[in-house]
């Protein structure tokens, strides 16, 4: 019979008491048992959270606490743990101490370097006369110098200087009755400079040639290292973790300090990205892991998404940060196959694994494995495969997955290279190139280059299979490396893929970026949830995100993340991406439904962000400067190829020229006749004339006059005479407005001049008030791309994409009107060659 009386010893610090009955089911219990629990305690003690502080102990304790022990009102650490200091031990010891409270004094260090704040280790090696780890023991006799390497000669009893070598006594026997001096010291006295001379030209000569054998034995003396070690009577419990991964970082650091400087110079350049950012960014959230209970969050209706996020971003984005660490996080079930040996030079990140009941099984390789995980849709398996980005050695697996699961879509969500560190091996040739990857054969047959994205058309076949395929690769290259992408960026990437799907795809949709956990959980998460939010009107962000980490590990991987499925699906439910044919296009423009353009800008206008003054940038090129410069502004493919800016007000005309020159702008476009506007004479000569502006001079060396104005001005800076630039300047010849009949007409002569420039840097568009007209031009500039690439038409989402930059852009129901109005004229009139302008 269990006893009634039970005692329990619990050690652990805690602050609530909570008793449970168990009552199992199918279990006969004895009749004496009581429904509830009761207790008689002689004594409790609660001493605060365990490892938390703050109301109901949400916040994690510093990480550098002593046992993870804080304050339970203030997070204030108890103690710190080896090498911190401060009250939240946030503070490395000072330079020259280490150890708890940074109570220990470095030892003698090489070259004045100071020891390493947790541990007191010589990271560079010891000073010439002490050797140990910690530096601090002498040289005994008969050894001096560099970790004590070297042995005194030719001294009395051996015994010389610990770190010069220089003998304390010179051993000899003779004696002499030269000025009554023995001759011992008469020998010493005529040698001993010589003697110092050589020691030291010699000491510095071993001194180099010891430099890599030091920092090597010191590397091995580390390894040897107990953690049982009892060092300036620190004890066993407080080295515990002093030592954990003292090999691999000092390791680490010796082999950091021996490359040359082309080496580390190169390092710097470009490097293998073994550590995963988002790992970091992830244990920056001041929530860490929370994991209450793991109850069920509650669905969001689609009209209350808005106000969800509204809410949830207040104090900082509190509402994201405490949500998200609610979602389990890290290895949560086996991951053997990817941990063996042989695998795991496959996985480009040291701690992201697939699991093993969900991983890609290869079947016609040598190996079974890769990095990738198949991933459910809400109602349906296997919707999704998400990897990490190939390797240059996992190429040849990358594209055996695709062919063997009849993969069609590739969705790539990193660059190449970002920063300094390499995020992805090309898996694919260039345009028109072939290259063979064991059995299969890649050929890449076209390619399109957006403002946010490219497409890539590439044939996949493979001989012995008898299959090929065209392969079609979405990626995506405006993701930045630390932040989140623009939300209306990836609505308008996603719209593409999902609208260029082929008809019957059978197989999973390839989602990857670098560790194919943060942004390919993303994506995924948006692509999922906005089906269902379009059937079901209500999604439930958290619980998907908990569905795919069921499959893959750590699947979005930070709050930042994870708030941009909610802002991405919000642009999405409030304003889809809809593209027209050019049949469509004229239908919608039909005179029966002219009522539908003014409900579409209706739209536009509601979905239109809005932003204070102080989100806009101003020029800082001089003291006093007030030109405002906006963001650079995309076309349909390149992201920065328009600044948008008003015409220089009085004292302004240096900004305006520096704003050209800084950006090597070969192009302005005026969307005014300049005679019309008073500052002109202020910065463009009169014909064949030269117009100084300090620090500029401004040369006009040609002046043409048609439907389209256009002329050609170099421009000097005064301290650099060498330089100058050649800038076109174009304009129209009467204003542009929709009472004139030649509006249309110039606006498209404006276009294709634009079109016919060869030019990588922005164009300049200006106004006087740097809004009117400007976007009508890049909107017709935009589409007119848009329709001669993908032979499709969104002036909508065009529009809305300018208006994310500069919401003032096409604010008016006419200028909206005209972009329509010019686009139709535009498709009226097409022929083979998009040429209206003849130069």
């Amino acid at each position: 019979m269990l006893s009634l009386d039970q005692h329990i010893n619990c050690t652990l610090l805690g602050r609530y008491v909570i008793y449970y009955n168990e009552r199992k089911q199918d279990v006969a219990y004895p009749t004496f048992y009581y429904e509830y629990a009761h207790n008689e305690l002689c004594e409790v003690e609660v001493y605060g959270c365990n490892g938390a502080y703050g109301d109901d102990c949400f916040y994690p304790c510093p990480i550098n606490c002593q046992d993870r022990s804080c304050d339970t009102d203030t997070g204030h650490c108890s103690s710190c743990v080896s090498g911190y200091k401060g009250p939240i031990c946030n503070q490395e010891c000072d330079k020259g101490t280490y150890g708890i409270d940074c109570q220990y004094n470095c030892g003698h260090c090489k070259e004045d370097s100071h020891c390493y704040h947790n541990n007191g280790l010589c990271l560079d090696g010891c000073a010439p006369g002490y050797k140990g780890p910690f530096c601090n023991i002498s040289c005994e006799e008969p050894y001096f110098g560099i970790n004590c390497s070297q042995k005194c000669s030719n001294c009395l009893n051996q015994s010389c200087h610990q770190v010069t070598g220089v003998c304390k006594v010179q051993a000899t026997e003779n004696t002499g009755t030269d000025g009554g001096v023995p001759t011992p010291y008469i020998v010493g006295g005529s040698l001993g400079v010589v003697v110092v001379a050589v020691i030291i030209v010699f000491g510095l000569i071993i001194y180099r040639r010891a430099r890599s054998a030091s920092r090597n034995q010191l590397e091995s003396s580390n390894k040897n290292i107990s953690n049982t070690v009892v060092i300036n009577n620190i004890s066993e419990s407080n080295l515990t973790n002093i030592y954990q991964n003292i090999n691999v970082e000092n390791s680490k650091a010796v082999k950091r300090s021996r490359k040359s400087p082309a080496t580390r110079e190169l390092s710097r350049e470009s490097r293998d990205d073994d550590d995963d950012i988002d790992e970091k960014i992830h244990n920056e959230n001041p929530y860490g892991d929370v994991n209450v209970n793991q109850e069920q969050l509650s669905d969001i209706l689609i009209k209350d998404l808005e106000k969800e996020i509204h809410e949830k971003s207040k104090k900082e984005n509190d509402g994201f940060k405490k949500e998200y660490a609610t979602l389990l996080y890290g290895e949560r079930h086996p991951c053997n196959v990817a941990k063996l040996p042989e695998n795991i030079p496959k996985n480009r990140f040291k701690t992201t694994f697939p699991y093993d009941h969900s991983r890609v099984i290869l079947v016609n390789t040598h190996s079974d494995y890769i990095n990738a995980s198949f991933i459910d849709g809400l109602k349906k398996e296997k919707v999704y495969i998400a990897a990490q980005a190939p390797k240059p050695t996992t190429i040849s697996d990358f594209w055996s997955m695709v062919l063997q699961e009849n993969i069609n879509q590739i969705v790539m969500l990193t660059n190449l290279k970002e920063g300094t560190k390499l995020k992805s091996a090309q898996y694919w040739p260039d345009l028109h190139e072939t290259i063979t990857c064991d059995r299969t054969t890649l050929h890449t047959i076209k390619e399109q280059q957006y403002s946010q994205y490219f497409v890539r058309k590439i044939k996949l076949s493979h001989a012995t299979l008898n299959d090929s395929r065209t392969i079609t690769l979405y990626h995506y290259t405006a993701w930045p490396d630390h932040g989140i992408p623009e939300p209306h960026c990836l609505l308008l990437f996603h719209e593409h893929v999902i609208r260029t799907k082929p008809g019957r795809q059978n197989g999973p949709t390839l989602v990857h970026c670098s560790a194919g956990i943060g942004r390919t959980g993303t994506y995924i998460a948006i692509d999922v949830l906005f089906e269902a939010g379009k059937t079901e009107k209500k999604i439930n962000i958290a619980e998907y995100v908990k569905k795919m980490r069921q499959n893959r590990m750590n699947m979005v991987q930070t709050f930042e993340q994870y708030k941009t499925i909610f802002l991405t699906l919000n642009e999405m439910f409030k304003a889809p991406a809809a593209t027209l044919t050019k049949t469509e296009f004229l239908r919608k423009l039909q005179k029966q439904n002219k009522h539908m353009l003014g409900k579409e800008f209706q739209r536009l206008l509601s979905v239109r962000p809005h932003y204070a003054e102080t989100d806009y940038k101003m020029s800082s090129h001089v003291d006093g400067a007030r030109l405002a410069i906006r963001p650079l502004v995309p076309s349909f493919t390149k992201a920065n190829a328009f600044i948008i800016t008003h015409f220089p007000a009085p004292g302004d005309t240096v900004d305006f020229l520096r704003l050209i020159t800084d950006h090597d702008c070969e192009l302005v476009v005026s969307t005014e006749p300049l005679h019309e506007v008073e500052s002109t004479n202020q910065w463009l000569p009169a014909s064949t004339t030269s117009k100084a502006v300090s620090p500029f001079t401004i040369h006009l060396q040609q002046d043409h006059k048609s439907e389209i104005k256009s002329c050609t001005i170099d421009i000097a800076q005064n301290e650099k005479s060498n330089e100058t630039w050649s800038v076109n300047v174009i304009e129209p010849s009467s204003v542009l407005a929709l009472d004139n009949s030649q509006t249309v007409s110039q606006i498209l002569g404006l276009v294709s001049f634009t079109q016919n420039i060869t030019t990588n840097n922005p164009i300049v568009v200006v106004s006087r008030d740097g809004a009117a007209m400007c976007g009508v031009f890049c909107a017709v500039y935009n589409v007119i791309q848009q329709l001669t690439m993908d032979e499709e038409i969104d002036v909508f989402s065009v529009v809305r994409l300018l208006q994310t930059r500069r919401p003032e852009l096409c604010s008016s129901l006419e200028e909206y009107r005209m972009i329509h109005d010019t686009l139709k004229s535009f498709i009226q009139l097409q022929t083979g060659e998009n040429v209206y302008y003849n130069q």
